[in-house]
């Protein structure tokens, strides 16, 4: 059973080269806390967008990354 939540955004990365399955890309990640109507929390980094195509390479993102 899933536990009710709210959240609240921490603060975000900024652009940066970030990886996944289908490749390297310029994205930005948030710092997000969750409270549990429990009252337990957590915190986590996770993806909040995605700005450019998928890259084969960590170096070709890059170079794009100093575009922004």
């Amino acid at each position: 059973m899933f536990k009710t939540s709210s959240e609240e955004i921490l603060s975000m990365s900024g652009p940066k080269v970030m990886q996944s399955a289908a490749g390297f890309y310029i994205g930005e990640t948030c710092v997000t806390k969750y409270t549990y109507e429990d009252g337990e929390t957590m915190t986590i980094e996770e993806p909040w967008d995605r700005y450019t195509s998928y890259y084969a390479t960590a170096e070709e993102a890059s170079e794009i990354l100093e575009m922004f």
